[in-house]
């Protein structure tokens, strides 16, 4: 289960394969959202710092884990 505090890396379907090129490495879970629609149902959402000093809310879908299997 994800929570506030977790490294994590956007991942994506193939289709946004250009979108995903646009997100840095990684980032971090630095809040948790509204659940929102993604068009599949929905969904948690979480706001991400990522390392470039951005930040996002992405669903909950999109986000992966970091580990040291997926570094």
């Amino acid at each position: 289960m994800m929570k506030v505090g977790d490294l994590v890396k956007f991942s994506a379907p193939d289709i946004f394969a250009g979108i995903a090129e646009e997100y840095p490495s990684f980032g971090v879970v630095v809040s948790s959202g509204e659940p929102r629609n993604n068009g599949y149902g929905v969904q948690p959402s979480w706001k991400v710092q990522w390392i470039n000093g951005h930040q996002t809310i992405e669903h909950q879908c999109y986000l992966k884990e970091a580990s040291h299997d997926n570094l």
